[in-house]
């Protein structure tokens, strides 16, 4: 190929790029590496098309033959940041950064993404760091003005990070990330309503923004108290470090773990009874808070609309497991013929099942490992088995007993390792 005719093609891709229509760009740049595979410019425009595609394991690979060839390219070190940043891979990105950073110290966007990086790393003072170091660089740049509302945010200086947020709405009042970092921060502090305003506005400006339409539905799930509590707490949470967010969750365990061991008495054991309660609900709602905050959703005019089919679902299958409870509560005797606790054994079978089946709203997240899907679908078939067993009117002896075990030690194990399996 000529070096006109490789130009053209260069300049074709780079316009599709811009606006991203990402096949006839790759379409332009396989062009040009069909007669020079090691085509630097090419390569670059390809791993960025496969970045913005999602194509995260393809970017890097082609990022990687772009720096082989030209070691100097501080803005394809920036891509193979982003890409290993989208993969969860943070500290390789930030090694990409600095390399990025190192060679062109005066490309704002660069110290952005590091303080993004660093907010989710929750070292938020050296996250202003570097997104007033990208504002000393350009005032007007749009992730490091959101970068430091956030970072100002965490280190409670809100009334600088308002100031942030409403100067970045000033340079740019059509940003449907600065509307979206806006609704977050009124999220968190219990502002549904002018949360839900701003996720609107983000939505009528890019109607493909996750997080946005993510905000939104959390903002009309948020009407239902218990839910709002529990997102709240779940926000609250989620800003504190790795070690301080397990320590919480252990000590509420433990809290959990002394109430039910402790000695009664009559003016203690009313209290106990009424913690313990409290306890074991808010365990409940937080597996199946979300389902239930769904199926509410559903009846209200707009959350229809921004439910998953998914999600739709789920929800309908968390409340048949809710609903079925109450039933075999009150019917589980005629049913099984037990006496006592017993009777109740089915009810709880099937209370409990509404945990498992209630993950199912994060499929996306579970497909993606087999072991997490073996563990999901071995749980619940476990626990359909065992309701099954339970409902014989001889109890099913033995088996339901062996049964039942088996399933509340599955289930047990299940809840406190889902965030591994799908981590």
């Amino acid at each position: 190929m000529s070096e006109l005719g490789r130009q053209g093609h260069l300049e074709r891709a780079r316009l599709l790029l811009h606006q991203k229509r990402y096949r006839e760009a790759e379409q332009h740049a396989g062009a040009i590496l069909q007669g020079n595979p090691n085509d630097a410019d090419a390569l670059q425009i390809l791993g960025h098309c496969r970045l913005d595609t999602g194509r995260y394991a393809e970017a890097i690979q082609l990022l990687q033959q772009c720096l082989g060839l030209e070691p100097g390219e501080d803005y394809v070190h920036y891509l193979l940041a982003f890409a290993h940043y989208r993969t969860k891979n943070k500290s390789t990105a930030l090694v990409s950064l600095q390399s990025a950073i190192s060679l062109n110290p005066y490309a704002s966007g660069y110290y952005g993404l590091y303080a993004y990086i660093l907010l989710e790393e929750n070292k938020y003072a050296e996250a202003l760091d570097k997104a007033n170091l990208g504002l000393a660089v350009n005032a007007q740049d749009m992730p490091c003005l959101n970068a430091r509302s956030q970072a100002l945010f965490r280190l409670k200086d809100k009334a600088a990070a308002y100031d942030t947020i409403r100067e970045a709405l000033t340079v740019d009042p059509e940003d449907d990330f600065t509307h979206t970092n806006f609704g977050w921060h009124f999220m968190e502090t219990g502002k549904q309503k002018a949360a839900r305003d701003h996720f609107r506005q983000a939505l009528r400006i890019n109607p493909n923004n996750g997080m946005a339409r993510q905000g939104y539905k959390e903002s009309l799930k948020a009407n239902l108290p218990p839910y709002r509590w529990m997102l709240m707490f779940s926000l609250w949470l989620g800003n504190k470090s790795k070690k301080t967010r397990w320590a919480i969750i252990l000590v509420i365990w433990l809290g959990g773990q002394l109430l039910s061991r402790a000695p009664g008495s009559p003016v203690l054991t009313p209290i106990i009874y009424v913690l313990l309660g409290g306890y074991v609900l808010f365990i409940l709602f937080s597996w199946v808070g979300t389902s239930i905050a769904n199926g509410m959703l559903l009846l209200s005019k707009d959350g229809k609309y921004v439910l998953t089919r998914p999600e739709q679902f789920v929800s309908a299958a968390v409340y048949a497991c809710l609903l079925g409870t109450v039933t075999l509560a009150f019917a589980g005797r005629s049913l099984t013929h037990a006496v006592g606790e017993a009777q109740f054994y089915p009810a709880l079978i099937l209370l409990t099942l509404a945990i498992p089946v209630s993950r199912f709203e994060y499929w996306p997240l579970i497909k993606r490992r087999a072991v997490a899907v073996g563990c999901t679908m071995g749980v619940v078939a476990l626990g359909v088995a065992a309701l099954a067993v339970s409902l014989v009117p001889s109890g099913g002896g033995t088996v339901s007993d062996t049964l039942g075990i088996a399933y509340l030690i599955g289930l047990g194990a299940y809840t406190w390792g889902f965030s591994f399996l799908v981590g």
